[in-house]
């Protein structure tokens, strides 16, 4: 299964939490703001990573997916960084991504972020099971 991360950040947090899962999982990293969405076709399974703005994804975030080519049998994991909640970004990636043709199999958040990789190692444990889950 071939799989990448891609992820928009603002303060930097998104990317580090980013980079802690392309780094585990050995799998290539896009940032969308400097990326097409045509980069995607070559993979199974999207890690996908907005900051919350407004309790729900960022609008860069949105636009990406809503140019995005069909993924019909093709699936998600979705992260996000955050302040205050996660609000409904999570339910509105999900919702927008179906529309083409998406299967979301995990969710995880961070909230707080530090630059240290071991604040990040539950969530590293999550994505690490649910990748194993679909290479089986």
């Amino acid at each position: 299964m071939r799989t990448c991360v891609l992820y928009l950040s603002r303060t930097g947090n998104t990317r580090r939490l980013a980079e802690a899962i392309s780094d585990l999982l050995k799998t290539p990293i896009f940032d969308i703001a400097k990326s097409e969405p045509s980069i995607i076709t070559d993979f199974d399974l999207l890690i996908l990573g907005t900051p919350v703005t407004g309790f729900q994804p960022s609008p860069e975030v949105l636009y990406f997916i809503e140019r995005l080519p069909e993924g019909e049998g093709k699936k998600t994991i979705l992260f996000c960084t955050y302040v205050l909640a996660k609000g409904r970004t999570f339910k509105i990636l999900e919702k927008e991504l179906s529309k083409k043709g998406f299967s979301t199999i995990l969710r995880v958040s961070k909230k707080g972020v530090k630059p240290s990789k071991a604040d990040f190692a539950d969530v590293l444990d999550e994505v690490a099971r649910a990748v194993e889950a679909q290479r089986r």
